[in-house]
């Protein structure tokens, strides 16, 4: 996952959720989820671990090709495998950047299948929906691999979409063959429903009555239409013209939803026609709300097309300051392609007698007060000099510890270029 692109990553987060819409079976929808996030982290191997809730053992239950052996000893993950309890127990990543360095926890009989079967390089990534860990995702690669924060940070936001995604597909898997369907979907806090073709509500759980406001009673008197907004409906007779025709909806789609009380709110939809003699006369749904996500998503676009805009140079490095992030202009000014600079130390961009500047003022003065500004003299790609005036601002944890810094900076004299020896 080097050189990472958010706004891709989330692009690819939302095939997760295309995958669970067109469910065929279990098993199958786990080997497209492994197979998709294998491309996403760019590893060759990977494996699916479902918890088993009477033992608290996660079960290697999707896998690309490995060995009987390495199956047989690490199909199960136990209370004993120390070195994962921080996935475990506290949902955290683990990455190992070199198996053939030892491990801290590890134990030396598994470590030495890992290593016998080529991988050199791992992450554990805790698969969550809500705050419940359901499952561990294994992805490894034969070569080594340094993992950065920012993939760390990724790995564990695909670890929770991945984890709501497969809780969806086991609820599919146990409609089609639960016969006390009342019971099961009664029990989630997804909403769940049935309606005839015409939109005539047959069933809904519990959560679906609360998002809508209203009775059991009432619910068998309403229609879909009842609690959708004009575009939604719009939606609606689209994917209706669709499933009669026998198309596959290629999409999850997001309706508006109005309750009775008039409170507005996004579903994303899981939608599986009923079929009977070969024709759609009915629909089973699974919504999921997408408020906060969307909510996150608009702002992380409004706040990309921002910085790409603006004429100011604009750098984000991560604590090791390697840059993480530069914007259009900022590349432009240092007459690098963006993706020249991402993993570059910052001072790449610092003339050599300016360095010291750079070491003996600004990163103190981050240090102490968090916040820089004054002149520097940068240095382009083909080693010619330039007057900067610079901002430098470190953002922190919750502890106290610098994660980022952001660099804000224009070039205050154009004109006045020297040659560096």
């Amino acid at each position: 996952m080097e050189n990472i692109d958010i706004l891709k990553i989330f692009e690819n987060l939302n095939k997760f959720s295309i995958i669970i819409n067109n469910f065929v079976d279990f098993d199958h929808t786990l080997s497209a989820i492994l197979n998709e996030v294998l491309d996403l982290a760019r590893m060759e191997k990977g494996g699916i671990y479902l918890k088993d809730v009477k033992t608290g053992d996660y079960i290697l239950t999707m896998h690309t090709p490995i060995s009987e052996e390495f199956q047989e000893k690490h199909g199960r993950i136990t209370k004993d495998w120390t070195s994962l309890h921080p996935v475990m127990h506290e949902g955290k990543v683990v990455t190992v950047t070199d198996t053939l360095i030892h491990i801290p926890n590890a134990d030396p009989e598994r470590q030495k299948l890992v290593i016998n079967e080529g991988f050199r390089s791992y992450a554990g990534i805790p698969l969550k929906n809500e705050d419940i860990i359901i499952g561990i995702l294994m992805v490894s690669s034969t070569e080594v691999h340094e993992f950065s924060e920012t993939e760390i940070r990724m790995l564990s936001i695909i670890g929770r979409q991945i984890g709501s995604s497969i809780t969806t597909a086991e609820l599919l898997k146990k409609l089609r063959k639960s016969r006390d369907y009342y019971d099961l979907i009664s029990n989630t806090r997804d909403v769940i429903y049935s309606h005839d073709f015409d939109g005539n509500f047959l069933s809904m759980n519990q959560a679906g009555l609360e998002l809508l406001e209203c009775t059991k009673e009432e619910l068998r008197q309403s229609n879909m239409s009842d609690f959708l907004s004009e575009d939604s409906l719009e939606m609606m007779s689209i994917i209706k013209q669709c499933l009669s025709e026998g198309i596959n909806i290629e999409f999850p789609p997001i309706l508006e939803i109005i309750s009775t009380k008039g409170k507005r709110s996004f579903y994303e939809f899981s939608i599986t026609p009923i079929f009977k003699n070969n024709k759609p006369v009915g629909i089973h749904g699974i919504a999921r709300n997408v408020d906060k996500r969307l909510l996150a998503e608009k702002n992380l676009l409004i706040f990309s097309k921002a910085i790409n805009l603006s004429s100011d140079g604009i750098i984000i490095s991560d604590a090791d300051d390697k840059i993480i992030f530069i914007n259009e202009a900022g590349a432009e000014i240092f007459g690098y392609g963006k993706r020249e600079l991402i993993g570059q130390v910052v001072e790449i961009l610092y003339t050599e007698e300016d360095l010291p500047n750079l070491r003996n003022n600004i990163i103190p003065a981050l240090e102490k007060f968090g916040y820089w500004n004054g002149l520097t003299l940068g240095k382009r790609k083909d080693k010619t000099a330039i007057d900067l005036e610079i901002n430098v601002s470190t953002v922190k944890d919750q502890n106290g510890k610098p994660q980022v810094n952001i660099f804000v900076f224009r070039e205050i004299n154009k004109l006045s270029m020297n040659q560096i020896d």
